[in-house]
């Protein structure tokens, strides 16, 4: 496949028109200039349950086609270097002899200050699927050149995934948050505390206790998540940005 010429199939924002490009567009579109390359499938029937999952980085609804997807949403809101991302970016399309062959990934993300990654959601025994490889080498032969990167995203450890659904309930600021946001801090600043320990130092558990669940999901407080969350777990200050953790 090398020196295979490859298309960027596009939708614009608010526009339903598939647009076409060079591949080097993708450095510079945003997840917010892009609709959904191609329409995700309902069907009574279908072996995937799709959805729309309300991401609180994006600040809108994303599409997804299959549980998996949905959860690799939701460990994207909670990575702190991921600025946004997209589902259903774009479509690569090439052609090999008189066949023309297209393939849509799953995800555009962008991080700060790093290279951008399309990625394919898929579970762990398909990644070296032969009927997945040609769309999965076509894609790292075209984004190689224009820096952005291609991956195979495997979800972690069943008590990492736990945990970051649980957190995922509190993604949203709860009330309290401005109330009890500094005597947490300046607490957790003193000493190390045990999460149940910590909420009743500050106020009455039931209203500080999702003061503190948000506080883990955006990271400015510590927590040991490839153990089970519990009322028992040490949480600690987070690092500040550039600190050594």
């Amino acid at each position: 496949m090398t020196g295979q010429r490859f298309t960027l199939l596009y939708r614009s924002r608010g526009s339903r028109e598939l647009l076409s490009g060079e591949m080097v567009l993708l450095r510079s579109l945003t997840p917010y200039d892009l609709e959904p390359a191609r329409d995700v499938p309902n069907y009574h029937g279908q072996t995937h349950r799709g959805g729309w999952y309300a991401s609180s980085k994006v600040g809108g609804h994303l599409r997804y086609e299959s549980g998996l997807e949905r959860l690799r949403m939701q460990f994207l809101d909670f990575d702190p270097q991921v600025t946004t991302f997209v589902a259903q970016p774009f479509t690569l399309q090439w052609s090999e002899g008189e066949k023309v062959y297209r393939y849509t990934p799953d995800l555009l993300i962008v991080r700060a200050g790093l290279a951008r990654v399309v990625e394919d959601v898929k579970p762990v025994q398909f990644h070296g699927s032969s009927r997945l490889q040609r769309a999965f080498t076509a894609a790292r032969e075209a984004l190689g050149p224009i820096d952005v990167s291609f991956n195979l995203w495997a979800p972690p450890e069943p008590t990492v995934i736990r945990n970051v659904q649980y957190l995922a309930g509190y993604r949203r600021a709860p009330a309290g948050l401005k109330e009890y946001l500094g005597p947490l801090l300046a607490a957790l600043r003193e000493r190390s505390h045990g999460l149940l320990e910590l909420a009743t130092r500050v106020g009455p558990a039931p209203l500080v206790l999702p003061v503190v669940y948000h506080l883990i999901w955006n990271h400015r407080v510590a927590a040991d998540l490839s153990r089970p969350l519990s009322l028992e777990t040490t949480l600690s200050p987070a690092p500040l940005p550039g600190e050594a953790a």
